[in-house]
């Protein structure tokens, strides 16, 4: 039995690292499939990206994590982390119950948007505020490299076990931090 429950948890840790994460009770499993932000970078197929700064003022920016569960849910325990320092780790996560998140289709696919507030001369965000309304895309330029990176962590509480996945393995999972950036245009295209 210790073996078979050495193998699940091994089996989970390997899953996580993909994206996907299964419940050690078989009550649950998911995967990030996209993380979004409101900012491109450069073009509208450029690549997601998060700003301290936007046309010389502290900005937010909006974060919308889309991901797929099957199985009961609770709630989910939603973060982000930082690639470089986990020194503001704790300052932006936030649970949500099931009935937050909006269902994107009848298939177990979801998506949890909100705004991440910077932290003054931090590169990640100050706190977490769930919020149903989606800004458009904005294509903005940077004029410096990017401070650091996160990525996002969701932990599922299926009412008789917790898994863990994230968005750090998956293409496009990891979205670079600009201290300064300015926008170019807006798009019509929704967060």
């Amino acid at each position: 039995m210790k073996k078979m429950l050495l193998g699940a948890v091994g089996l989970s840790a390997l899953l996580a690292s993909c994206g996907t994460g299964v419940a050690p009770d078989g009550s649950g499993s998911g995967r990030v499939s996209a993380v979004r932000t409101e900012y491109r970078v450069g073009s509208v197929t450029g690549p997601f990206a998060a700003c301290d700064n936007v046309n010389n003022a502290v900005a937010t920016t909006q974060v919308s994590v889309y991901f797929s569960v099957s199985g009961s849910v609770q709630n989910v325990n939603v973060g982000l982390y930082g690639n470089n320092s986990s020194q503001y780790d704790a300052n932006y996560n936030t649970t949500v119950t099931g009935e937050q998140l909006y269902t994107v289709d009848t298939s177990g696919n979801y998506r949890l948007t909100f705004n991440a507030n910077p932290a003054t001369g931090g590169f990640l965000p100050q706190s977490i505020v769930v919020t149903p309304t989606r800004a458009k895309v904005k294509i903005v330029s940077v004029d410096q490299q990017a401070a650091g990176s996160f990525h996002t962590r969701l932990t599922v509480n299926t009412g008789t076990a917790t898994y863990n996945f994230s968005s750090r393995n998956i293409a496009g999972g990891n979205v670079l931090v600009y201290p300064n950036c300015t926008v170019v245009s807006v798009t019509g295209e929704d967060v």
